[in-house]
């Protein structure tokens, strides 16, 4: 009998051994959840006020985020899209990538041909201003700062993440703090110290691919405009004379006054040989004489007023500003000596005598 009491005890006592270990082991796990289920929460807690944190920076910068991957070609964007898309986010694929240069104002920013040269060179960082278009067709400038990873096996290219931030204000001040030191206060267009330059800038760059023609352009009877009208009225020539010459030439001439009542016109042309070369100054120096005739009368006195232009070119007249200024200045004066309002082209024969 003492046996089965003893074996009985012995098996109460596993039972209980078994449940107390179960129970310690749930209590283990309850343990084990609630840590998991705190650990997840702090993370969520993390992660979410990160992307919340990032939401409020990206808010307030007016960022856009661009993050293309090579091979599949995919390019998702995000941040402050919205005035541009009505979207939160893109999703790009294939070829659908290039639909992003739609809303690059590529006149302000070549960006196609620079992100292509990029690539090409080998450098891990890009950075670039851009002019981008709103929905309702206004532009904002971005400043765009890019970072590129490559394949560490094959040194390919694997990713591009690029980062916009509106930069629109800065820019617009930066102009037209430029503006005012580089334009004629009273005209607008480019002064005398700023033509220089650019022109000297544009001749150094474009002068193996493209003929470069100058124009020099002096306004007859000005001086009997001011004695006999009036100082208003010669400013009122002045302004008036700079926006006719704007309408004779295209956006990419360079237009300046050189001071009292004297303008210069740079403009690049891409003739076929040198008799288009002269068909396109002669065509210009006809319009420029048309255009600039204009009669200014106060009621009582009228004066006649018109423009002397001498025109020369680069490089057959010169390869630097001051050899094709000098150039243009001596067809001018030939100009104004041969009876005024009128043209002439450079010639060294006749504008030498």
């Amino acid at each position: 009998m003492w046996q089965r009491l003893f074996f009985s005890s012995l098996a109460a006592t596993s039972a209980r051994n078994i449940f107390m270990t179960i129970i310690a082991v749930l209590i283990v796990l309850v343990v084990m959840l609630c840590a998991g289920i705190v650990f997840f929460a702090i993370q969520f807690k993390r992660v979410y006020g990160e992307k919340e944190r990032y939401d409020l920076i990206a808010a307030q910068n007016e960022s856009i985020w661009l993050d293309y991957t090579f091979s599949p070609q995919h390019l998702t964007v995000t941040g402050d899209i919205g005035q541009f898309t009505g979207f939160d986010m893109l999703d790009f694929m294939g070829v659908e990538v290039y639909d992003i240069y739609n809303w690059v104002n590529e006149e302000a920013t070549p960006v196609r041909s620079a992100i292509r040269n990029f690539f090409d060179s080998g450098e891990k960082y890009f950075k670039t201003d851009l002019l981008i278009r709103r929905l309702d067709d206004t532009y904002a400038w971005y400043a765009v700062t890019g970072t590129l990873v490559k394949n560490e096996k094959n040194q390919k290219n694997k990713r591009f993440v690029i980062r916009m931030e509106n930069v629109d204000s800065q820019i617009s001040q930066e102009k037209e703090l430029t503006e005012m030191a580089e334009n004629d206060l009273l005209t607008g267009i480019l002064n005398k110290k700023t033509m220089e330059s650019r022109v000297s800038a544009q001749m150094e760059y474009r002068i193996g691919s493209e003929k470069l023609v100058f124009f020099m352009i002096d306004l007859d009877n000005f001086k009997e405009v001011n004695d006999n009208l009036g100082h208003a009225y010669g400013d009122k020539v002045l302004v008036e004379t700079a926006g006719k010459i704007k309408k004779v030439f295209p956006a990419n001439a360079l237009i300046g006054r050189l001071g009292g009542d004297e303008f210069a016109v740079f403009a690049p042309f891409d003739a076929f040989d040198q008799e288009n070369l002269t068909e396109y100054m002669t065509k210009k120096g006809e319009q420029l004489c048309e255009n600039l005739k204009a009669e200014y009368s106060n009621g009582d006195i009228a004066v006649q007023v018109s423009a002397s232009i001498g025109i020369a070119s680069a490089p057959i007249d010169g390869e630097d500003f001051m050899s094709v200024y000098q150039k243009a200045d001596k067809a001018l004066y030939l100009s104004k000596r041969s009876g005024k309002d009128r043209y002439n082209l450079f010639q060294h024969s006749a504008a030498d005598e």
